[in-house]
């Protein structure tokens, strides 16, 4: 049977409404194409934008915002215009990333806080989801904007994080919002709204994967199950823990804990990919668990011996739970 007649099957059922949108094309691209044209994206956004730089001399706030809103006018028409056109989707993509830069640059320049820069960039990633007439486009709109919303969160209630050991410029000591229970609080108030969602649009999936909502409700899943795989570095209770070289080889302490509550997130976004059958978000998710594990090991202060007698006491439950699971599926009927 062919998919048209597949789908004729299902509406003369009732199965389908009516109005449900035509099949997906089977000469759709796979996902590791979508992977590369969005790296190459970045990369020529990046380009894009230097040079325009150059070639116009943008060096006013005011003119960065006017050439933003303009790339991201023309992405729009573009992609409007262009669907399925993989060199014309390519290039909307570069301009689209190439103004959302442009409109960052001036949000730094204009405003004098990490928070209000951050807001702005969560309210700019959700209105880009809302009017961009591309599901690639909406999904790095929804992974950027679960990205933000954890920076978000981490910069209202440890807002004097960053600069240094917690100290104002008198030397006072500043601590987090509600004190000693700020991580906990920070990590669920983070993590709870996804994770809700993401349970939500897999149990309504039935209801909107052949409607017109699809167009909107498959690439906030699929954003959020890539914030859910990665977003948690940005999560963790100090920022030195992501980036900084100075404090690698902490000694062990509750802080130190915190790559493996990103490790949690990570598999939970693998689980939810295997059940949406999505071979590349799986994997996506499982390199990010791998990501978080090596961070874990280096920020984990004790010796390669003890280290060593972890991963291998950890290895050895994953193989037996892994033949448990096996003799389970041969008994099973």
């Amino acid at each position: 049977m062919s998919t048209a007649a597949l789908v004729a099957a299902l509406r003369e059922r009732g199965l389908i409404g009516a109005d449900a949108p035509p099949a997906p094309d089977a000469a759709d691209r796979p996902w590791f194409v979508s992977l590369l044209m969005g790296i190459a994206g970045w990369v020529a956004g990046l380009f894009v934008l230097v040079f325009l730089g150059i070639m116009l001399d943008l060096n006013g706030s005011t003119s960065m915002l006017a050439i933003g809103v303009a790339l991201l006018g023309v992405a729009w028409v573009l992609y409007l215009v262009g669907r399925g056109a993989v060199f014309v989707d390519q290039l909307a993509l570069a301009l689209s990333i190439a103004g959302q830069l442009a409109i960052t640059a001036f949000l730094f320049k204009e405003l004098d806080a990490a928070l209000p820069v951050t807001v702005a960039i969560l309210g700019m990633q959700l209105l880009l989801f809302v009017v961009m007439p591309d599901r690639t486009a909406r999904t790095l709109a929804a992974f950027f904007a679960n990205i933000a919303w954890v920076i978000v969160v981490r910069l209202w209630l440890r807002p004097n994080e960053g600069d240094g050991a917690f100290f104002s410029p008198n030397g006072v000591v500043q601590m987090p919002l509600f004190g000693a229970w700020t991580p906990l609080i920070e990590w669920l108030v983070t993590w709870i709204p996804p994770i809700a969602a993401i349970a939500w649009l897999r149990s309504t999936e039935t209801t909107w994967m052949a409607r017109r909502t699809a167009e909107f409700a498959r690439p906030a899943l699929t954003g959020l199950l890539l914030g859910l795989a990665l977003g948690g570095m940005a999560a963790e209770p100090l920022s030195m823990l992501v980036f900084g070289t100075n404090e690698l080889g902490l000694s062990f302490n509750a802080w130190a804990l915190f790559p493996l509550l990103s490790i949690a997130l990570a598999m939970l976004a693998a689980v939810n990919a295997f059940a949406l059958r999505s071979a590349g978000l799986l994997g996506f998710a499982i390199v990010a668990a791998l990501v978080h594990l090596a961070r874990f090991y280096y920020l984990y202060g004790t010796s390669l011996t003890a280290k060593a007698l972890i991963m291998l006491g950890a290895g050895a439950v994953l193989l037996g739970a892994g033949r448990l699971l096996a003799r389970r599926t041969v008994a099973s009927p």
